[in-house]
C-alpha cells in the first residue's frame, strides 16, 4: 500500500508541475496574442493607385535622378516607394498585396494624392505591374519632418 501511495503522489506532484508549466506558457501567450491583436487593429487599410518604377531612363527621365538615391538620401532598393509626402510622410511601413512591405523613402512629381510608386528592379517588371487600383494597409505611420 505504501508504495502505491508513493506513486501517486510522485504522479499528483508531476502533474501540478505540469500543469502550472502550461499555464504560465499560456499567460505568455495571451500577453503576445494581446500585443499582436493591438497592431493588427492599428493597421489602416487604404485604397490606392500603385505604379512601378525602376533606376532607366524610361521610369526615370531626368538623368540627374538616375543617382540611385531617393529623396530622404537613401540608396533606392526593393521595398522603397514613392508617395505624396502629405498622406504617406517618409517612413511609412506599408503593406502592399503582391509586393510586400515597403516603406516610403521617396516622392515623385507625378505622384499626387493616393498614388503609390514602386521601386522595382527592371522596366520590364515595372511594366508588367502596370497600374493597379488595390487596397494597401499602412502598417506605422512616418514622420512629416522631412522636407
Amino acid at each position: 500500500m505504501a508504495v502505491w501511495m508513493l506513486g501517486y503522489f510522485h504522479h499528483f506532484f508531476a502533474t501540478r508541475s505540469h500543469i502550472s508549466e502550461i499555464e504560465s506558457q499560456n499567460a505568455q501567450l495571451e500577453e503576445k496574442l494581446q500585443v499582436l491583436s493591438s497592431r493588427i487593429q492599428s493597421i489602416k487599410k487604404v485604397n490606392v493607385k500603385t505604379t512601378a518604377y525602376s533606376n532607366d531612363s524610361y521610369s526615370i527621365n531626368v538623368p540627374a535622378w538616375r543617382d540611385q538615391r531617393t529623396a530622404t538620401n537613401k540608396h533606392v532598393k526593393r521595398g522603397m516607394v514613392a508617395a505624396d509626402w502629405r498622406l504617406f510622410p517618409p517612413g511609412t511601413r506599408l503593406y502592399i498585396p503582391g509586393y510586400g512591405e515597403a516603406v516610403v523613402e521617396d516622392r515623385g512629381s507625378a505622384v499626387k494624392g493616393y498614388h503609390l510608386d514602386l521601386f522595382v528592379d527592371s522596366y520590364s517588371e515595372a511594366r508588367q505591374w502596370g497600374v493597379r487600383n488595390m487596397d494597401v494597409y499602412i502598417i506605422r505611420m512616418g514622420s512629416a519632418d522631412h522636407t
